[in-house]
């Protein structure tokens, strides 16, 4: 049968219905298919001017950071160090403090690493100005570097001093063991600019030597990977000329946090930090330490170690062949652990191969230039300078025999791979690591597991350079002031972003990276509903779209859903 609208009066009160009449059993019956309500409940639902609009934003990432930042009181942290006018107030852009400013540049460093230009583009496609109480269109690149100005360089310490005690204390992360590590980051400052001084040529890790760079060092808890403790430096310094005055900085970083009497902490750092010196200013600085020297520098431990190398069982049940002794060194006692990798072989291995097989295609083609009808003409000295500079490198000396003849006025080469020295490299030396420590009390199996650890700092780096999170690049400030600011709020912007992962991980929810676990909170989006209310005023609402099944447990660990 085809619907019909029947009345229906209740009580005096007559009401719509959507009726079906079916047959059942032979005989008529109505079924209610829709109730429509009263009859002004039909004439407005009639004369209503159309749907209501929808407007979807990203929600989740920002509202975790921001919720986190929150909670530390991140922005009154920062504000307590600004330097204030003659009335004591604080300087106020588009109606936010420097402090607010910049956990937004920290907030958006972490979720999207854009140019300040960009900021106000990507963050009106987010909920960030709703959470933060601001029109963030009005937040132009000239507003952030007016407000990263009234932040001296010189406070960020006692800043980044004051977030590290409150995460300390509502984490209760306990500091006896930090890594440290070094790295630096390519800049496009122009050659020719005298303003930046840490902006600096050096020896750069992304092969970018041609471009100036600045160096960042980094000590990171062992509980969550927490950053603690950064330091900015010239790009030209080398790493161990970096160290004494980060052992400074961290000694005061824990006496500012702890207390003039610190507990006990280890630092682990790896060997390009380790010299009699730097060792001398760790005693110096109070602090215990795992380390690592260079193998082929103690070829007399070697030695002793190689025929001794015994197993010994991790935490994981994986078994390490190792050998262990207590030595002077430097003036002190130290524990010293010979551990073989084979995995860390193999790669040497291939490194060596790779290196072999380029200096191989190199003499061969200074070879077919001797042998060339118009070559083979020059000087031995002028030849002797090519097989130098083609024979450069770590090994290659010793590896490759060359011997300069000449034979009918005209020279030529005859190479040769010394089959000794390549079993020596491969068989005794590849794959070595030498451990070194003050904490005698720990077992060998404790020492390799905390200095194993040290990858920490170095997957810190790694995650700092992942161009879709955290990253410092890109970055286009050229002073020394605002690069420091810079690094400043990518470091709190990672540090949001790993007490987010920690606080997942504490609650149970799998996390792989840091990047995965912004991927499923980016997924969390925000609809507004914008509806017709009474008087032809408008009505807004806000709710989640339907969450994934990844992003729900999301939703609940970071208390993103809408109170019931």
């Amino acid at each position: 049968m085809v619907p019909s609208i029947v009345a229906k009066t209740v009580r005096g009160r007559k009401y719509y219905q959507i009726v079906e009449s079916r047959r059942v059993h032979g005989r008529p019956r109505s079924f209610v298919l829709a109730h429509l309500g009263r009859p002004e409940t039909l004439l407005a639902r009639v004369q209503q001017p159309g749907p209501g609009r929808f407007r979807s934003v990203a929600h989740g990432a920002v509202a975790a950071l921001w919720g986190q930042a929150t909670a530390l009181d991140l922005a009154a942290l920062i504000d307590a160090q600004v330097p204030r006018d003659r009335r004591g107030r604080l300087p106020l852009r588009a109606g936010l403090t420097p402090g607010q400013t910049l956990v937004l540049a920290a907030v958006a460093r972490a979720c999207r690493p854009l140019s300040k230009r960009a900021f106000a583009a990507w963050a009106q496609t987010t909920s960030l100005g709703r959470l933060a109480g601001v029109d963030v269109a009005k937040l132009t690149s000239q507003h952030f570097w007016d407000q990263m100005d009234t932040v001296p360089a010189a406070r960020l310490a006692a800043i980044e001093a004051a977030v590290v005690r409150r995460v300390v204390e509502q984490e209760r992360i306990a500091p006896d063991t930090l890594f440290y590590d070094t790295t630096n980051f390519f800049t496009f400052i122009d050659s020719t600019n005298p303003r930046p001084t840490v902006a600096q040529r050096g020896h750069n890790k992304q092969q970018r030597h041609d471009l100036r760079q600045f160096g960042l060092a980094l000590v990171v808890s062992r509980e969550g990977q927490l950053p603690l403790f950064h330091l900015l430096y010239n790009g030209d310094r080398p790493d161990v000329r970096v160290f004494p005055e980060v052992l400074t900085s961290v000694r005061t970083r824990l006496e500012q946090v702890f207390g003039a009497t610190p507990p006990p902490v280890t630092l682990i750092y790896d060997k390009g930090n380790v010299s009699r010196a730097t060792q001398a200013a760790v005693t110096e600085a109070g602090l215990h330490y795992v380390s690592s020297l260079v193998p082929s520098q103690h070829p007399a431990l070697l030695a002793e170690a190689l025929p001794r190398l015994a197993p010994v069982r991790l935490p994981t049940g994986e078994e390490v062949p190792a050998y262990r002794t207590r030595q002077p060194l430097w003036g002190q006692e130290r524990t010293l652990v010979v551990l073989r990798s084979e995995r860390l072989r193999a790669g040497q291995v291939r490194g060596l191969h790779q290196q072999l097989s380029k200096r191989a295609r190199a003499l061969a083609a200074l070879t077919a230039g001797l042998e060339a009808p118009r070559g083979g003409r020059g000087t031995r000295a002028g030849l002797e300078r090519q097989v130098a500079e083609i024979l450069r490198g770590q090994h290659m000396r010793r590896l490759l025999q060359v011997e300069i003849l000449q034979e009918g006025g005209r020279w030529r080469l005859a190479t040769a791979v010394n089959a000794t020295e390549y079993q020596r490299l491969t068989q005794e030396q590849f794959g070595l690591r030498v451990l070194m420590t003050d904490r005698h009390e720990l077992s060998t199996a404790d020492l390799i597991v905390a200095y194993r650890g040290q990858s920490r700092a170095e997957r810190s780096f790694r995650e700092m350079k992942d161009p879709a999170t955290c990253s410092v690049r890109p970055q286009y400030h050229w002073t020394d002031q605002k690069i420091q600011v810079h690094a400043f709020c990518c470091v709190v912007g990672y540090l949001l972003l790993k007490l987010l992962e920690r606080r997942a991980r504490q609650a149970g929810v799998a996390v792989r990276s840091p990047r995965a676990l912004l991927r499923a909170l980016q997924a969390i989006r925000e609809v507004m509903v914008i509806e017709p209310g009474p008087r032809g005023r408008p009505r807004v609402r806000r709710q989640l779209e339907e969450l994934s099944p990844a992003s729900a447990p999301l939703a609940r660990c970071f208390d993103l859903l809408p109170n019931p």
